[in-house]
């Protein structure tokens, strides 16, 4: 892309010229690049970012298994010590680049170089590879949010949910569809840019707060709520504090989903006046607080039917039938639970793509055309992996534990162990020491910056370390 303003461009040539380009230009590269329309809408699209699929299908088991409100609190001190610098850098690196929607807006404007490209390409891939790896259960969510609208789950069993599951997974075809209807949901959104994206937070993100606080009402109704209550609110005596911890920083990296760079990609069109500090510290709080919210009503509705919820897809897949067959009006409950799930991971798989979005189209190419180039690789890479849960299924043990699920492990394993820390870890350390950083050396000598530097630079990757350790025992 050849910008009209006459301004020279970096570039970089490993074997050809690459123009590291992040814009948030649909169309002819010369226009400028939009800006969120409000502050309000900008706080939705970026808080739906963070609030995923894994916040709300973890979070019941976590409460319930480490200490109720001690879990909350040490998750809220990890979301503050690991999410809060690295996004508020994030977002300051963006309206660096920004220029408050200046034409021809690049990354390569405010950075140069090959360590920050690679740094920014794993970030990038590894959203689309987690975004692959999550359509894949979005499927499976949307199959089960019609067979409980249907009334399929009223007399479900242990065995009935397992056998269901089971079946599920070894039928490509109605899997696939289903997964398809996700991603054109998706990707109808990505081709949009941001005015699609503050549409879909702004419509979906106030809904979903709504139905995670009617889930609670109802589930006050029910007569073991207040026995359930204080075992999730109060907090807890926890055996082992170091495993506490651990599991609360697991959660705050990989709920959220940082290391994509999402807030980056969608701070390119925040305007420069906001306080990146600020709106990073609201965001980090109103994550914890969805967070705490989501997982109170979905873990007191389990509470309710007498059983104990399960982690991830345990939860989506086991718990959640089961409490549908044994809570009054269980059908419509287990559906609107469903359909606050899939919400989360459509907001939050929109907002996982737009650094490989913006990378792309700095290229000259269109915003409709690269979201369908990209649509048809993420479609491409979950069907071989829907395949691969009957024809090309194999186990193997990875950290000690066994993996039956063959492709779809390798995935999660290479975004979870690789991809994912390497665009965080990365991120903070030049965000930190780099001399083309989201602040300039002498501003961020003074006050709280100053603080705000040398977390991310000791810190966060410190944080990161420990997570990448201990990642195959906690996520895996």
């Amino acid at each position: 892309m050849v910008p009209k303003d006459g301004r020279r461009r970096k570039t970089y040539s490993p074997g050809g010229m690459i123009r590291l380009e992040l814009s948030l230009m649909s169309s002819p590269p010369a226009k400028s690049a939009a800006l969120w329309s409000s502050p309000s809408r900008f706080f939705l699209a970026a808080l739906g970012a963070l609030a995923g699929m894994d916040t709300f299908s973890e979070f019941p088991y976590l409460l319930a298994h480490y200490g109720g409100g001690t879990f909350v609190a040490v998750y809220a001190l990890a979301l503050l010590m690991i999410a809060w610098p690295l996004l508020a850098a994030e977002l300051a690196l963006g309206q660096r680049v920004s220029g408050d929607g200046g034409p021809g807006v690049t990354i390569t404007r405010a950075i140069g170089g090959q360590p920050w490209r690679w740094t920014l390409g794993a970030a990038a891939l590894g959203g689309f590879v987690m975004f692959c790896y999550v359509a894949v259960v979005a499927g499976w969510i949307l199959s089960y949010l019609h067979t409980a609208l249907a009334g399929g789950f009223r007399a479900a069993t242990p065995a009935y949910v397992e056998t269901h599951f089971t079946h599920l997974a070894a039928r490509p075809a109605p899997a696939l569809a289903w997964e398809t209807l996700f991603l054109v949901l998706v990707f109808s959104v990505v081709a949009g840019g941001v005015r699609a994206i503050e549409n879909l937070s702004y419509l979906v993100m106030p809904g979903l707060l709504g139905l995670f606080a009617a889930l609670l009402v109802f589930a006050a109704t029910l007569g073991s709520f207040f026995v359930a209550a204080p075992a999730l609110l109060v907090p807890q005596t926890v055996p082992s504090g170091g495993m506490l911890v651990l599991v609360a920083l697991s959660q705050a990296f990989f709920g959220p989903g940082l290391g994509t760079a999402s807030l980056l990609a969608y701070g390119v069109s925040l305007r420069s006046s906001a306080s990146a500090g600020r709106t990073a510290l609201a965001l980090v709080l109103a994550q914890a607080f969805v967070a705490w919210l989501g997982g109170f009503a979905l873990a007191s509705l389990v509470y309710a039917t007498g059983l104990r919820p399960l982690a991830g897809g345990g939860f989506l897949f086991e718990t959640l039938p089961l409490m549908a067959a044994r809570l009054p009006h269980g059908a419509l409950v287990a559906a609107l639970c469903y359909l606050g799930l899939i919400s989360a991971v459509w907001v939050s798989g929109v907002a996982w793509l737009e650094p490989a979005m913006q990378l792309l189209t700095a290229r000259g190419r269109s915003r409709g055309w690269t979201a369908l180039g990209l649509g048809l690789a993420a479609f491409v890479t979950g069907a071989i992996l829907t395949l691969s849960l009957k024809s090309w299924a194999f186990s193997f043990t990875f950290f000690g534990r066994l993996k039956t699920l063959g492709l779809l492990d390798v995935v999660m394993i290479i975004a979870v162990n690789v991809l994912l820390p390497w665009g965080a870890g990365g991120l903070s350390i030049l965000m930190g020491w780099a001399s083309d950083g989201p602040f300039g050396r002498r501003e961020a000598q003074r006050g709280a910056r100053f603080l705000w530097l040398w977390t991310l630079r000791l810190l966060v990757p410190a944080a990161v370390l420990a997570i990448i350790l201990s990642a195959p025992r906690l996520v895996l």
